[in-house]
């Protein structure tokens, strides 16, 4: 476990040059649909990182855990410090916490449970990636923050392309994938509690989980 310390704060680190990054797009009036896709970025980017440099599920599981408490402490202590994903940017969702906080279900089911590492990852790669094309597309095509269709065909291609990149059999991946987009085009916007941030991860999670275990 202290062997894999470096590996560790390369992950942390991965995820709070997101965040700043973030807050410095936010700053520079990026509307905070945007520059919040940056932290989806780089929290993808962690989570693969996971899969990857990592043989036990512990230190992705401990990493998961720190930064949802980290992200929901500060919705309460410093709202601005996180301003570019969430906090006073976006006072009226708690997104910023639900995709850590939703991560911790999918690492435990997924790898801890089944002990499939990428059970596990999948599901928050198709919210990471998958949500930040599709963010990225609407605002090109519509040039607001709207749940259009060429957004979940372009979110549908990427978690595709995430699927027959680390799923096998690609079949299960690719329903998953399929999930993923429909949950992201049908959860009402971000307000409170209904928020795509954990409606993507746990309905691709639960398909991919049931069909794996039948």
């Amino acid at each position: 476990m202290l062997a894999e310390v470096p590996f560790t704060v390369m992950v942390a680190a991965a995820v709070l040059v997101g965040l700043w990054c973030s807050n410095i797009f936010y700053d520079y009036k990026v509307p905070q649909y945007l520059s919040r896709k940056i932290g989806h970025l780089a929290g993808g980017t962690a989570l693969l990182l996971c899969a990857l440099l990592y043989d036990s599920w512990l230190w992705p599981l401990i990493l998961a855990v720190t930064f949802a408490a980290l992200l929901l402490g500060a919705r309460f202590i410093r709202k601005t410090l996180f301003r570019g994903v969430g906090g006073t940017g976006r006072p009226v969702a708690f997104a910023e916490v639900w995709f850590p906080a939703v991560s911790v279900v999918s690492i435990a089911v997924g790898w801890v449970w089944l002990g499939d590492r990428w059970l596990a990852i999948l599901p928050a790669l198709f919210m990471a990636y998958g949500d930040a094309v599709t963010g990225l597309t609407r605002s090109v095509v519509y040039n607001r923050e709207f749940k259009g269709n060429m957004g979940s065909v372009a979110m549908l291609g990427a978690c595709l392309l995430l699927a027959w990149c680390f799923y096998q059999p690609f079949w299960i991946g690719a329903t998953g994938a399929v999930a993923a987009t429909l949950a992201e085009r049908f959860t009402p916007m971000s307000k409170g509690f209904w928020d795509d941030n954990w409606t993507i991860v746990l309905s691709s999670l639960l398909v991919m989980g049931g069909l794996r275990l039948c």
